[in-house]
């Protein structure tokens, strides 16, 4: 799988929407994967070192599970890339109904993310397949990326 970087200033909302999931998505990771299982998937993945190469048995293997905001970004995106048109102009007019408290902490609006080419992709085509016919330019990307973040929002944690 082919990765990029791509930083790009998101609005509040996104941002807002954003953290609530990866805090929501690190809540169940925590809950569903014990120190236990850690243990084996360290073993696991220096058996498969070891395999390539004896030496490579002597790596130190720590795993640490964390949520990004680009593997939240990534889920959002091939959770929604199937909705028709319609279901993108009711998020849309969600969105824009949609109220938050601006007073909230929520970290930089322009994380550093690291997507899959595929997502990338796909977010940029959204880029024209958002385009009202009465736009001269295609929507900004923050625009699509806020609007994939909240549909996905919908779906996992409601309104």
């Amino acid at each position: 799988m082919a990765r990029d970087y791509m930083s790009i200033r998101l609005s509040y909302e996104a941002k807002f929407w954003l953290e609530k999931l990866q805090s929501h998505v690190q809540q169940v990771l925590d809950k569903s994967i014990d120190e236990k299982e850690v243990d084996d998937m360290e073993m696991i993945l220096k058996e498969y070192l070891e395999k390539i190469s004896d030496p490579l048995g002597g790596v130190s293997i720590t795993n640490i599970l964390k949520v990004s905001a680009s593997s939240i970004i990534e889920k959002a995106y091939y959770y929604t890339e199937n909705y028709s048109l319609e279901k993108w102009l009711e998020i849309d007019e969600l969105v824009q109904n949609s109220k938050i408290n601006s007073n909230l902490e929520v970290g930089t609006l322009t994380p550093r993310l690291y997507l899959d080419k595929e997502v990338i992709n796909g977010l940029e085509q959204y880029r024209y397949d958002f385009k009202k016919e009465n736009m001269v330019r295609v929507v900004k990307m923050s625009y699509v990326i806020k609007n994939v973040l909240y549909a996905y929002h919908l779906e996992i944690l409601g309104k």
